[in-house]
């Protein structure tokens, strides 16, 4: 990994902890995030499916965006959660709900939307009141299968995922403008377009080829797939320590190959 770039699309706050070893054997690191997360604290979707909130039997949080945007809502509107059992969909999404002192009820093996409906299908769900805390651009997947599972599920918006702004990346966008770099990357179908939109390209197969293209899940991975890019490295474990060591995997591979 010596002297490779490597361009995450999150803040070294976030995701920082996650590389060491890969910068231990040389790689250089830029933390790029390319979105913005703004919560929704108030809207009438959300003051609609809040008044009652002790007849959820479930809560559902998707990514770590949506623990922290509900976790202010919670605070805010003093909410009890005691009886309420709590569902995440990976380890790191996990994590944030422990930091918050919110218990995990369930988390499946395989950290996606597909692993998720898996757990609960175990479960009887009929007649169970969901309650799942997402963005505006949330997939409905998990909302119909969790449906046909026979649960009753309340899908609101507490957090919009919006375009980062560049101040205070001048640094990071100036070493990506004089160097592509190695490897990008990519943790959202969000945070793809969006690095498109910041760094202005309109050739995309041209821009990316030859380099290395590692997208955090397969919902990622089809969004990139649609700009006619392929991607090289997807981790079993879709998490950014899943990402680490699949990045790690490959170049070993292909060192050994060559």
């Amino acid at each position: 990994m010596f002297n490779k770039t490597i361009l995450v699309t999150k803040g070294k706050v976030e995701a920082g902890k996650h590389f060491g070893s890969l910068m231990n054997e040389g790689a250089q690191l830029i933390y790029f995030p390319t979105i913005k997360i703004q919560h929704i604290s108030n809207s009438i979707e959300l003051n609609q499916s809040l008044e009652q909130f002790e007849k959820y039997d479930w809560i559902v949080f998707t990514s770590s965006n949506a623990v922290e945007s509900f976790v202010t809502i919670k605070k805010a509107r003093n909410l009890d959660l005691s009886r309420v059992k709590v569902a995440v969909v990976g380890s790191e999404t996990a994590e944030r709900c422990k930091e918050h002192k919110l218990e995990v009820s369930l988390i499946p093996t395989e950290f996606s939307t597909a692993g998720l409906l898996k757990e609960f299908s175990k479960i009887d769900l009929i007649g169970e009141k969901i309650f799942i805390p997402c963005s505006s651009l949330s997939r409905k997947d998990l909302n119909i299968g969790l449906t046909e599972l026979g649960a009753e599920v309340t899908s609101v918006p507490t957090y919009e995922v919006l375009e980062n702004d560049l101040n205070g990346l001048e640094e990071e966008l100036m070493q990506i403008q004089n160097k592509r770099p190695d490897i990008f990357v990519f943790t959202s179908p969000s945070s793809f377009r969006n690095f498109l939109s910041l760094l202005k390209i309109e050739n995309v197969e041209s821009y990316f080829n030859s380099a290395v293209i590692c997208s955090i899940g397969k919902t990622t991975e089809a969004a990139i797939n649609a700009y006619g890019i392929n991607v090289n490295i997807v981790p079993e474990l879709f998490s950014l320590r899943g990402v680490e060591e699949a990045i790690k995997k490959y170049f070993s591979v292909t060192q050994n190959i060559a």
